[in-house]
């Protein structure tokens, strides 16, 4: 199956492998976070004695707490991504393989 990648605005590159698996976990837990939407945070150290590791993490924050501006629609899934995240993921690609997310660098 053919590799398919997609490029936010902010410059966030995702492959339909992470579409897939955001739909999958939104279809799971959506019922339970009404008027909530998924973000997902991500941090890379630049400097310092962890300078080149990297955390993400997605889960719910109430949709009046995301700025319309930082929300963007992943495959079929509105998601949250604040400025920090988007800063942090530019022109990297999120992907998801063998159940577990990816961060490719450029």
């Amino acid at each position: 199956m053919p590799l398919v990648l997609s490029k936010l605005r902010c410059g966030v590159i995702y492959t339909d492998a992470f579409s897939h698996f955001l739909h999958r976990l939104h279809v799971e837990q959506a019922p339970a976070h009404h008027g909530q939407i998924l973000t997902l945070e991500y941090v890379r150290c630049a400097s310092g004695p962890q300078k080149g590791r990297a955390w993400w993490n997605i889960h719910w924050v109430p949709e009046s707490a995301a700025p319309p501006h930082w929300c963007f629609t992943l495959g079929q899934v509105r998601v949250h991504l604040p400025r920090s995240a988007q800063l942090g993921l530019k022109e990297r690609c999120l992907d998801y393989e063998d159940g577990r997310v990816v961060v490719l660098p450029p």
